[in-house]
């Protein structure tokens, strides 16, 4: 009898090894059936258990319940079915070995409301999820079928280890990442990531969306971003123009509001964090290239997705302190993924944004950790130093680098460190030079260890 660990103590789940492996994943998840759960008459009695039991400290456990199940599908099996489902062990799949208080914590439910605490194991466990359900003809409703497809798009398609390397330091309770580019990015819990980003008024003027060059080819795969979310979210394999590589039809589900399309014209592509919410957050000091690249990004599955039309126009630019989801199960999903664009983005936060955010945090999403956040795209043509405007127009100048260097508000929090700054003092002609540092010109840190600009 072949069995896997999905213990938090104990990992003997073997991880998906290659993107085929996850795109198998993936086409196993778009040939399930979406179907509401059938919850009545279960009794456990209807699954004929034999299994030894040698220790009180272990439980061996069925991935997918009895009664997950039976309210996908079984209740119309035959008891031979039945029995033949929750005794399985040619599957390695199906059956676990528990730690009995970890089986505890998890009861029945399914992926949209549990997961291994330990990170290290979602892969492997959505996995053998997805396959079990596939195999035995189950279905899934739509919240866990939402729920389960981005956990494993965000999870275990998009993040490479050879791309970064682990760096010595922390922050409080995330990992700091070290990346190619150099960008330190911070993967984890999502209330720490969120402390990292700063809160400041937003600058919220000059926007015009003709800034973003959107819906562009930037990879040179000849197809543009709108098209290449429309074929990575399709469920099935989507109809595409081999010439113009317009994609005409799929199967989608929005996961903004579970509705399901197969046609393109019923879905929009949206910015999860919006251009002009991107622009009063910091992009208003990007260079054109930066700004091109953040429009068309599919680099993070997190920045665009394919949803329901009207559920986009609904949404607009607004900020998670003004809209969410109308599926409230997506709730704590969409705010991690907002969350790690404006992280990975180094873009602000204005204070009812980040209160709204902090507070789902400690509460309806206590405990959510975002998956790992890659660098960012390369990107050609320079990019800039994000930083506070002042309260009056500022100005800035370009570097031999591609580097804008803009005046900035003395003592204002600022990144990223290091970064150059200039302000025209009272009665002066001449710009004074600052730099963004986390210690003021004696070497003292300031409070809660952020940086701020000082003189350099």
């Amino acid at each position: 009898m072949a069995i896997v660990t999905i213990s938090v103590s104990m990992l003997a789940f073997s991880q998906p090894s290659s993107a085929t492996s996850a795109d198998s994943t993936l086409s196993q998840l778009g040939g399930i059936r979406i179907a509401v759960e059938r919850p009545a008459g279960f009794r456990q009695t209807l699954f004929d258990v034999h299994r030894s039991q040698s220790n009180s400290a272990i439980s061996i456990a069925n991935i997918v319940t009895a009664r997950e199940a039976w309210k996908s599908g079984a209740w119309e099996w035959s008891a031979a079915k039945r029995k033949s489902f929750v005794n399985d062990t040619l599957d390695r799949n199906s059956v676990a070995l528990n730690v009995a208080r970890n089986a505890q914590l998890r009861g029945d439910r399914d992926p949209a409301s549990w997961l291994p605490s330990n990170s290290a194991q979602n892969c492997a466990y959505l996995s053998a999820w997805v396959s079990i359900k596939a195999r035995w003809g189950l279905s899934m409703d739509t919240r866990e079928f939402i729920n389960t497809r981005t956990a494993f798009t965000q999870q275990c398609m998009n993040y490479s280890p050879t791309t970064s390397t682990v760096a010595n330091t922390a922050a409080s309770n995330g990992n700091a990442i070290t990346t190619t580019t150099g960008k330190p990015i911070v993967v984890g819990s999502a209330l720490a990531i969120l402390q990292t980003i700063r809160v400041e008024n937003e600058f919220a003027s000059g926007y015009d969306r003709s800034l973003f060059e959107h819906w562009r080819d930037v990879d040179g795969d000849g197809c543009d971003s709108r098209d290449q979310v429309l074929k990575r979210d399709s469920l099935s394999l989507p109809q595409v123009d081999p010439i113009s590589c317009d994609v005409v039809a799929g199967d989608w589900v929005s996961p903004y509001d579970g509705g399901r399309w197969s046609n393109p014209a019923d879905i929009d592509i949206d910015h999860v964090v919006a251009l002009k919410e991107a622009w009063d957050s910091g992009a208003w000091a990007w260079s054109a290239a930066q700004r091109k690249a953040y429009a068309n990004d599919t680099s993070d599955s997190r920045t665009l997705l394919a949803v329901t039309d009207s559920v986009n126009q609904s949404k607009s630019d607004k900020d998670p302190s003004n809209w969410l989801p109308p599926l409230q199960s997506y709730t704590c999903t969409y705010i991690g993924n907002w969350i790690a664009v404006k992280a990975r983005w180094n873009l602000s936060m204005d204070s009812s944004e980040f209160g709204r955010l902090k507070n789902l945090l400690q509460s309806t999403c206590n405990g959510l950790d975002i998956a790992p956040i890659p660098a960012l795209p390369s990107i050609s043509g320079g990019t800039t130093v994000v930083t506070n405007p002042g309260a009056t127009s500022t100005a800035s100048t370009t570097t031999s680098t591609g580097a804008v260097a803009t005046q900035i508000n003395p003592g204002s929090y600022c990144s990223p460190e290091g970064a150059i700054g200039y302000y025209t003092l009272s009665g002066s002609s001449t710009p004074t030079t600052y730099i963004c540092s986390k210690t003021d010109a004696n070497g003292v840190p300031y409070s809660g260890g952020r940086a701020r600009w000082r003189r350099a």
